[in-house]
């Protein structure tokens, strides 16, 4: 991906492991609990569709076995890349499967067969405008009333696209939370879109220039510490900057409910407001399965007074996608909400009031499920939560 002699693309980067899969099923429901795993398996009700499909479909492009055609198209991009599959298979080739996924599109594009034309349209407005959402790149900051910000600071605050333009409510709650904190914080007018959408649709060309970009902002900033409050981010940031760049990033990552329970931990934050009600909380992809973050907002939470966190059947690693992610919300925008319509009944089955998360993609679908299907749930991040109580 970045410039360079013998850098491997597409399917020649995952050539090693596409053979690995012996098609034991165990991909395809919670390990040792047989509840529903895969979203586009349960959907689409076909082998390909599941994980265990998927590898032997990269197996066969590899090799010449099958030929590119709109089916196979809609099998690769017919899958959120939430990584349920990765946690429930007892085989070697786990730890791979969504690097074989991304690789597939990635070839895809290559070779001119995707990706679909809303996912191709984030890919040219994220080279226009600096983010995905064709909104011009000036008005990043327009939700922020107070416009004099530092230059320097100890943290930056990566906002973040969906925030800054979709789910501005999110960005508003985290800048006035570090507020009240008193952190040593800024933010940068200039930030660019992390590259998350491109890469998970397998446009890469435009992430070099990108991280280019971010990581010559993070260092005029002269922050220690980034911090978001967008999962996606915080997983490009975090897993896929070191990756691509082969080194690890001269500033620690932090997602904003790390860096929340952090200060818990440090003495410098307790929660005396009493908050008398019942939530449920869901795990996003990006920060729980994909980077390992599940103890830290339930952590937050179990230290907000008179509040009773009541989880949901699926929780942590065996939790059901909320169905934004890889692209399948521009690609497949009325089957995305489905996915998410199972959650939500999921959540109401705990009898809480609210529903929390820790992701804008989340909260968004969530929202338009909660919509279609007339539930009362009330919807918000941890962060709308968090500073109501500070």
């Amino acid at each position: 991906m970045i410039a360079g002699e013998n850098i491997k693309t597409g399917l020649e980067k995952v050539k090693e492991w596409v053979s690995w899969c012996p098609k034991c099923n165990s991909c395809k429901y919670l390990y040792k609990d047989y509840a529903e795993s895969c979203p586009a398996g349960e959907h689409f009700k076909f082998e390909t569709y599941w994980s265990s499909g998927k590898v032997w479909l990269a197996y066969g492009l590899l090799n010449g076995i099958l030929k590119w055609n709109e089916n196979i198209i809609k099998i690769i991009y017919a899958c959120p890349l939430c990584g349920a599959c990765s946690m429930q298979c007892q085989q070697d080739v786990s730890d791979h499967l969504i690097e074989i996924f991304e690789a597939l599109r990635e070839e895809a594009v290559s070779r001119g067969f995707g990706p679909y034309s809303n996912q191709k349209a984030f890919y040219d407005s994220i080279i226009a405008n600096n983010n995905p959402y064709k909104e011009p790149h000036s008005n990043r900051l327009n939700w922020l009333d107070q416009k004099e910000l530092k230059t320097t600071a100890e943290v930056l605050y990566f906002v973040g696209c969906t925030s800054s333009y979709r789910e501005k409510e999110l960005a508003k709650s985290t800048f006035e939370l570090l507020k009240k904190l008193n952190v040593d914080f800024t933010i940068s007018p200039d930030e660019h879109c992390c590259g998350s959408p491109a890469l998970r649709t397998g446009q890469v060309n435009v992430i070099p220039e990108l991280i280019k970009k971010n990581m010559d902002i993070f260092k005029k900033s002269g922050a220690k510490t980034i911090v978001t409050s967008c999962a996606g981010c915080y997983r490009t940031l975090k897993i896929d900057y070191p990756k691509i760049l082969g080194k690890e990033l001269p500033f620690e990552i932090l997602h904003i409910s790390e860096f929340i329970f952090k200060l818990m931990k440090e003495g410098k934050l307790k929660i005396d407001k009493e908050k008398p009600i019942k939530i449920t909380y869901h795990d996003p992809c990006h920060l729980g399965r994909h980077a390992g973050v599940f103890d830290e907002p339930r952590e937050i939470l179990k230290n907000i007074p008179e509040l009773e966190l009541i989880e949901m059947r699926r929780i942590r690693e065996n939790s059901w996608c909320c169905g934004a992610g890889g692209g399948v919300k521009s690609g497949f925008k009325d089957w995305a909400v489905k996915i998410a319509i199972d959650r939500l009944k999921e959540a109401e089955q705990t009898g809480a009031e609210d529903l929390i998360t820790s992701c804008p993609f989340c909260l968004r679908n969530f929202k338009d499920a909660a919509k279609s299907m007339g539930s009362n749930l009330k919807i918000f991040g941890i962060v709308e939560l968090l500073k109501d109580l500070i």
